[in-house]
């Protein structure tokens, strides 16, 4: 990543992710990186549905532990961005989503752009 990188002004931030015209990028510890839009998909989907399915690009990323990967119940809600390298799921607190639904259509919307 260079300097100009850095400095470019993002068309939207949640949290540790912030989204330009061509790439997303996450600042999370844990899943970190930048990949280019193409390809990629993003949405807010509750803790049940979530629980409910394993997508082919989760199971790559996490093997046969997104299998066995402990999950929660209740009203937790998600934001899931998959592209064809990767795949991010961000915990969204129950007063935050709105503002990820706002920032998951704004991925669809640059990803088809």
């Amino acid at each position: 990543m260079g300097i100009k990188e850095l400095f470019r002004t993002p068309v939207a931030v949640f949290g540790m992710l912030t989204l330009h015209p061509d790439t997303v990028r996450s600042l999370d510890a844990k899943q970190k990186g930048t990949y280019p839009l193409d390809g990629v998909t993003a949405s807010v989907e509750s803790g049940e549905a979530l629980s409910q399915r394993v997508t082919l690009t989760r199971f790559a990323a996490m093997g046969l532990l997104s299998l066995a990967a402990k999950k929660k119940s209740g009203g937790e809600s998600y934001l899931l961005i998959e592209g064809p390298e990767f795949a991010w799921t961000f915990e969204v607190k129950r007063g935050d989503q709105a503002k990820a639904q706002k920032f998951a259509a704004a991925v669809r919307s640059q990803a088809a752009a």
